[in-house]
């Protein structure tokens, strides 16, 4: 029999009937399923990492209390790796050599997401979950990650088409620097394929805001009809302060890597205006039941509910749905276990993969602020 997760309104977890799972038996019957994490904990992007970490955290928490999974544990250990891709790139080796760890999850930022990418599929782990979008993680060389959560090049057809439909033909991309050889070509061939045009572009510093008064300056010499922006909230915070105020009229949208409710509270007033695209759910849309049973769980931890740490949450969901459909107590079991991932409904989709689709989830939703109403 198939095992599946329901969410109810409760926020607790009904399971369907227990199955034989390999984390049940054995020598190690009484030691924990562990899972690595290397992320951003401190440093400008620590926001991302904590709150993925929490959201991972609170699902396993919610798990291990109804048993865990076969009866074991299950545990998160987190390394920090300040948003560097050396760091990451040392901490996915000491999670390899660990070899009580069957898998990884909850990684940051392009470049760390990448590199730790590229090295699970070299070592033969599973990485469950990264708080990006780049097209890497979606491709072949990256052949054991499952995502999660909609791509960057979801996101933007989703902003091209509303702004195509109202009318908008001229666009801007503000962008990481350090992103510019991956992330203009993909708005570019969007653009190609939904029409419009990419009138200017201009870089900013992940670290902080050192180029974004040359930014400012490219944009408002060009004047474009719509502005998208991928970026972090180091640089972006102060970028949208200084460039609302002369272009109050001109749309903003800002892909999902970002902290949004920091970035709100950060903006202020100078918020109104500025638009989001977002990859899970709104946390007060309780409908969804995934909404449902994140929001009183995390208020019980005391952990922030923000989009992130519900992402973290139902990267959390993933895992453990993995872990039980697993046949096997091995790396490469729990890689054939996520592969067999196709009935974890979540309410606003399920998330579904296979041996040749790792890609969980496309779902796209647009907000906006504005200056009474919060969210719209």
């Amino acid at each position: 029999m198939k095992r599946r997760i329901f969410l109810n309104g409760s926020g607790s977890f009904a399971l369907a009937a227990a199955v034989s799972a390999p984390w049940s038996g054995g020598v190690h019957a009484s030691a924990p399923v562990v899972l690595g994490q290397s992320a951003a904990l401190t440093g400008p992007q620590a926001g991302f990492g904590s709150a993925l970490r929490d959201g991972i955290q609170a699902a396993l928490q919610a798990a291990n209390r109804a048993g865990g999974v076969g009866g074991r544990q299950v545990t998160l250990l987190s390394l920090d790796d300040q948003g560097d891709k050396a760091r990451t790139e040392a901490n996915v080796a000491a999670l390899v050599a660990n070899r009580h760890v069957v898998g990884m999850t909850g990684f940051t930022t392009r470049p760390c997401s990448e590199a730790a990418a590229l090295m699970a599929a070299s070592h033969g782990i599973a990485l469950v979950g990264a708080f990006s979008g780049t097209p890497l993680l979606y491709g072949p060389k990256a052949a054991t990650t499952f995502t999660t959560r909609a791509s960057y090049e979801r996101e933007l057809e989703a902003i091209v088409q509303h702004y195509r439909f109202l009318g908008a033909e001229r666009f801007g991309f503000a962008h990481l620097e350090d992103a510019r050889s991956t992330n203009v070509p993909l708005l570019e061939s969007i653009l190609g394929r939904l029409g419009g045009k990419l009138t200017v572009t201009a870089g900013v510093d992940r670290k902080g805001p050192a180029m974004n008064a040359a930014a400012i300056k490219t944009l408002e010499a060009n004047k474009p009809e719509v502005l998208i922006i991928l970026a972090n909230n180091a640089p972006l915070t102060g970028l949208l302060r200084d460039y609302a105020p002369r272009t109050l009229v001109l749309p903003k949208m800002v892909i999902s890597f970002v902290d949004r409710e920091k970035l709100l509270a950060d903006l202020g007033k100078d918020a109104a205006g500025v638009g989001f695209s977002v990859v899970v759910p709104e946390y007060t849309r309780e409908k969804y039941s995934v909404v449902r049973s994140f929001v009183p769980l995390a208020r019980e931890m005391k952990v922030a509910v923000t989009p992130v740490s519900l992402e973290g949450y139902i990267t959390g969901l993933a895992v453990l749905e993995g872990l039980r459909e697993s046949r096997a107590e091995s790396r490469t079991g729990f890689i054939e276990g996520m592969s067999r991932v196709s009935a974890l409904d979540l309410g606003y989709t399920a998330i579904r993969f296979s041996r040749s689709e790792r890609t969980g989830s496309r779902f796209v939703d647009l907000s906006l602020a504005s200056r009474t109403a919060g969210l719209v």
